[in-house]
């Protein structure tokens, strides 16, 4: 081996530590200026999908709130065509097809029903299931107009409460009590009158 191929590896080993020596340093640098980098960006990631779920949280719950606004406002309308009708079979005074109105007491209990759930607070409803209980007499059939009458009259009063008037607005608690009290009277005179005129249906037959 001559002495240029010794001096030749000498050099190779000083460059080769040197370089090693940096690249260790540079790592022993670099490498908490990384970690803190990763952790900045994984806490954007995280801020960024916490934002993306509260966005989806609230476009879900003003979807389930407009649902339901539209529901309560389809059952109210859906009430009063109810309503009318039943007016203007009474004015007919025509025979009592029971079949009928068995069909719209019956739907007219379903929806009082849902808007109940949707209008009134449960401490009310309460209160005015405890007011309203009654005892499940069969009508005759000459109570019947009566009971249709006293139904009609009823829901006319729950239409004209201002509380339907001002959805979303801060409720006042009078006006949401009587609503919850005319609201349950509806449901139970309405399954009063729907079976009776199923019992009145079979006793016909």
């Amino acid at each position: 081996m001559n002495l240029r191929h010794l001096i030749f590896c000498g050099v190779a080993s000083v460059f080769s530590l040197i370089v090693i020596g940096n690249t260790a340093h540079a790592q022993r640098t670099t490498s908490p200026d990384l970690r803190g980098e990763q952790r900045e960006r994984q806490q954007r990631e995280a801020s960024l999908r916490t934002a993306e779920n509260v966005a989806a949280i609230e476009k879900r719950d003003q979807q389930r709130l407009d649902a339901a606004i539209k529901q309560v406002k389809e059952d109210f309308k859906r009430i009063q065509i109810l309503r009318n009708q039943m007016v203007r079979d009474l004015l007919a005074n025509k025979p009592f097809d029971y079949k009928h109105i068995s069909d719209e007491t019956g739907e007219i209990s379903n929806r009082a029903v849902r808007l109940k759930t949707f209008l009134i607070s449960p401490v009310h409803s309460e209160k005015s299931v405890e007011k309203n209980q009654k005892k499940d007499t069969e009508l005759k059939d000459e109570e019947m107009k009566e009971a249709l009458i006293q139904l009609c009259n009823i829901i006319a009063g729950f239409i004209d409460n201002p509380i339907l008037k001002n959805l979303g607005e801060k409720i006042d608690v009078e006006q949401s009590t009587r609503a919850g009290s005319d609201l349950q009277t509806i449901i139970e005179l309405s399954n009063h009158i729907k079976k009776s005129a199923e019992r009145l249906i079979s006793g016909s037959k």
